[in-house]
């Protein structure tokens, strides 16, 4: 189970989740194509032999040890990246042993950028930058599908626009309707005390106008 999982909140889902594209593994390739060709490159014989057999072995292991190393830290990267957009926030989290998160409420996000190269668009990945009152993400690299990644979260922001809006209405609705009731409480009350002839009939127009003024 991922970090996003763990840690979501109550009654929130995720609604997208997406994470680094296998373009993080370009430069483990690259070292495993020199590693392979160090044996032709080193004591190839003929004109296209590049180094002398002095230190074959040496120059082996060097590019062994580089394409492993290159490719555990491509892959530790990769599995550990995760950009999430749930119910109620974006979020994003980077590292395995060091561990590097960074979120946002929905309601506070601003702008989300993408951009991408022309290999980019052709193998489907980009940069993501989340922008928004609580802050602005660093640009993460190397996303994979960043534009589903914008448009679901933008869908999600639309809903919970709509979401805060219905319910603002409501509380004015509701608010209004006490106020409402308020007032025919009080002009009640003010009748009430004219009809025991505790308060005038002049009084009790003038309070009435001041109660009617105020709605």
């Amino acid at each position: 189970m991922g970090y996003v999982k763990k840690n979501l909140m109550e009654n929130e889902e995720i609604i997208y989740e997406t994470r680094g594209h296998i373009i993080y593994f370009l430069s483990p390739l690259i070292s495993f194509l020199l590693w392979i060709g160090s044996e032709y490159l080193i004591c190839g014989g003929g004109e296209d032999q590049i180094l002398s057999c002095e230190h074959k072995n040496y120059i082996n292991y060097m590019l062994l040890f580089l394409f492993l190393f290159d490719l555990i830290i491509s892959f530790m990267r990769y599995i550990s990246s995760e950009f999430a957009v749930t119910s109620k926030r974006i979020i994003i989290k980077k590292g395995f042993i060091k561990r590097k998160t960074w979120e946002l409420l929905l309601s506070k996000v601003e702008t989300i950028q993408v951009e991408q190269g022309i290999i980019g668009r052709i193998l489907r990945f980009g940069t993501i930058t989340v922008s928004g009152t609580g802050g602005t993400s660093e640009p993460e690299k190397r996303v994979r599908r960043p534009l589903e990644f914008r448009m679901k979260a933008q869908e999600q922001i639309e809903k919970t626009q709509s979401i805060i809006e219905s319910s603002n209405k409501k509380d004015n609705i509701n608010e209004k309707n006490i106020n409402e009731n308020n007032i025919e409480a009080k002009l009640v009350e003010i009748k009430n005390l004219k009809d025991k002839n505790l308060i005038s009939v002049e009084e009790h127009d003038i309070k009435r106008q001041e109660i009617l003024s105020r709605f």
